[in-house]
């Protein structure tokens, strides 16, 4: 059957015609004599010198964009500068909620540039502004929070009767390119949120995909010095005995003139103030949870994923090396940790070497080399894998076929883990699916990687349908199916089930949904019902939802509950409440599982750049005749600013069993050389 499947694949590669060309295909690149100023006021003589760009579509129409919409594009020596000037015959239902720097966007109108300083046709860099300034961007392969360790940007926006504009000022030095670069790739986008429309130029075809840019020919840029960075911290806390700690540690990350990326950490911290809190729901396997340390947040994208490195199994880190970058076609990621490995037996410390090296055979396919090696304590785990991508585009969307292979060395974790997809990504209206084989050895057990389950061969099965009407109350719906089928190795099942969901939103601001989940899991067959509805499901800070489940689970009777709403008592003043319930009923003798969480987050900003917060946890476990409670308060004040001092104050301790009289107090100072 697998031989039939790879048939499959190479006649429908072989099928593949080359997508719709970008139009325009290449733009040139206009010197601004003068700077202009960034208020968000858009004066036609500040930005005479610059390209003006007025042909904004809507790709999946294939049409011009309803609302007017036009651009300026221009730079010196050391800037970018873009400027947007948004038309809207209804400005009143503008909708602009963030405020901070760094805060969501995506249900505002906002504006982006999209741009690719390697013009690779890879992963571009995203910056974003609303109407209210607030501005978010993302950086290739990722990054930290701190603002001088990212890398600043200037935007500011303005309303008028006629809609709103805005103007953004982007360092070059910001960016991780070759010097000698003449040619960037860039993109513009408008997103209007109450039509669900995505404007962009240039005409990227029916399908949006954010690798299909124009060429911004014809840059005059001179080498750029990039400063080396400091990111010292001291951190001052205290226990429930008063007892008082203080320790200290620092990061340093450095940008070459080929941007290539060097990271040094030593004693990093703060890997417990964000961490994820997860909602009450039935799980078979270990729930996945996201690090927010900087260290291994910078650059995250040029390192394998979590099934080969979770870096949430790393918990005491002492030092650690990383380094990233792009060198023509070739582009790799090496990091070395050495750290304290808390075990049943005692403590180890531990060290750990993983690179990943990834050759691009052309702008859509490459193949991907990996190894790492872990030592101490008298422990040794070697690993090694490859995977390869050819992708190819088509008029209405994208296709691709994937592999990984990985194989852990470690004795007696020596085992393997295969993954073959065949994946095609479709416009709206179109039909978007993905089959996936996968085999997973029982020893496949890297010690740092995630494997929650072993000793399997699986097929799986993804399709969804989307569409948002033209006409009509509602703003889109979203029709999905998936289904798996796992069998251990000798024949038995692992489990084997499908799951249809079914969900709607209408434009005047309320959504609803339905879910059939079944799953046959020896010796229990779970067949669940979900009902779900949301209001104010376009105002991030006042949106609510709930969400229903019932049927058999686990072999017992369940009922799941979920109710969420945020709130703005006041301007800048955000509340959200969370409470989820889950019982499982089982025949007697055997007791009941319940599980009940509250959680209330409060936030209220001080400025964009400092803000004071809190959170309360309440949650009651009683499993197997034995019960668990949580009962947790704590409060926060971030400081994040463009310049100078980064400041956190936290009283008590996130993620604790109570609350906890403790004071803690840290302080980064960005310094740059």
């Amino acid at each position: 059957m697998l031989l039939r499947g790879g048939a499959l694949a190479c006649g429908l590669w072989a099928a593949t015609v080359e997508a719709q060309t970008v139009q325009p295909a290449e733009i040139p690149a206009k010197r601004l004599r003068a700077a202009p100023v960034i208020d968000g006021q858009v004066s036609s003589s500040e930005w005479a010198d610059a390209l003006k760009v007025e042909e904004f579509w809507f790709p999946v129409r294939q049409q011009r964009g309803s609302f007017p919409t036009t651009a300026y594009l221009g730079f010196d020596e050391q800037y970018l500068y873009i400027a947007f000037v948004c038309e809207d015959p209804e400005p009143e239902k503008i909708i602009a909620n963030e405020t901070k720097r760094g805060g969501s966007v995506d249900k505002d109108d906002f504006v982006a540039l999209l741009v690719d300083p390697q013009n690779r046709r890879l992963e571009p860099y995203w910056f974003q502004v609303n109407p209210n300034g607030a501005q978010a961007e993302s950086i290739p392969g990722g990054s930290t929070e701190n603002i001088q360790w990212r890398g600043d940007w200037e935007a500011k926006a303005q309303r008028s009767p006629q809609g709103w504009s805005a103007e953004m000022r982007i360092p070059v030095k910001t960016l991780r390119y070759p010097n000698g670069q003449t040619r960037f790739g860039i993109a513009l986008l408008r997103f209007i949120p109450r039509t669900y429309e995505l404007y962009t130029f240039p005409n990227m075809g029916a399908f949006f995909e954010e690798r299909r840019q124009t060429e911004w020919a014809g840059l005059e840029l001179p080498p750029t010095r990039r400063p080396l960075i400091f990111l010292p911290y001291a951190l001052y806390d205290t226990d429930d005995d008063l007892q008082n700690h203080l320790r200290a540690g620092l990061d340093v990350k450095y940008v070459s003139d080929g941007g290539i990326t060097g990271l040094f950490t030593h004693k990093p911290d703060f890997r417990n103030i964000a961490a994820d809190i997860a909602r009450v729901d039935f799980s078979y396997t270990e729930r996945v949870l996201s690090d927010t340390r900087p260290f291994f947040q910078e650059g995250a994208g040029f390192f394998p994923t979590r099934t080969v490195f979770y870096s949430v199994r790393v918990p005491d880190l002492n030092t650690g090396l990383k380094s990233f970058g792009t060198l023509d076609r070739w582009q790799y990621g090496i990091l070395g940790l050495d750290y304290l490995d808390n075990t049943p037996n005692g403590a180890f410390a531990r060290q750990y070497l993983l690179s990943q090296t990834q050759y691009q055979l052309d702008k859509r396919s490459y193949a991907r080399f990996i190894g790492s090696a872990l030592r101490g304590g008298g422990f040794q785990d070697d690993f090694w894998g490859a995977e390869a991508n050819f992708l190819r585009e088509l008029p209405d969307g994208e296709f691709s076929l994937r592999g990984n292979f990985y194989q852990s060395l470690g004795n007696p974790n020596s085992g393997s883990f295969m993954r073959l997809t065949i994946d095609r990504d479709a416009a709206e209206r179109k039909l978007d699916w993905r089959i996936d084989y996968e085999e997973v050895t029982p020893n496949y057990r890297p010690r740092l990687g995630f494997a929650p389950e072993r000793g399997y061969r699986a097929w799986i099965g993804i399709a969804n349908l989307f569409d948002r009407p033209e006409k009509g109350p509602l703003l889109d719906w979203f029709l999905s199916v998936d289904g798996r089928a796992r069998k251990r190795y000798g024949g038995r099942t692992l489990d084997e089930g499908i799951n249809v969901s079914f969900q709607v939103r209408t434009k005047s601001g309320y959504g609803g949904g339905v879910l059939l989940s079944h799953l046959r899991r020896p010796p229990n067959t779970d067949r669940l019902v979900g009902l779900m509805a949301g209001w104010s499901v376009l105002d991030v800070f006042r949106q609510g939802n709930f969400f229903l489940e019932t049927g058999r689970q686990n072999g017992g009777d369940s009922l799941y509950m979920l109710l969420e709403q945020t709130l703005t008592p006041a301007n800048r003043f955000r509340l959200k409440l969370a409470a989820d319930r889950q019982e499982i009923r089982y025949p007697a003798p055997t007791p009941l599982d319940r599980e009940e969480q509250f959680i209330a987050t409060l936030n209220y900003e001080l400025s964009p750049e400092r803000s004071v917060g809190g959170q309360y946890v309440y949650r009651k476990s009683l499993s197997g005749g034995a019960s668990e409670t949580v009962n947790n308060l704590y409060f926060t004040f971030y400081q994040r600013v463009r310049k100078g001092m980064d400041l956190f104050v936290i009283y008590g301790l996130p993620n604790a069993d109570k609350t906890q009289n403790r004071l803690a107090v840290k302080l980064l100072m960005p310094l740059e050389l």
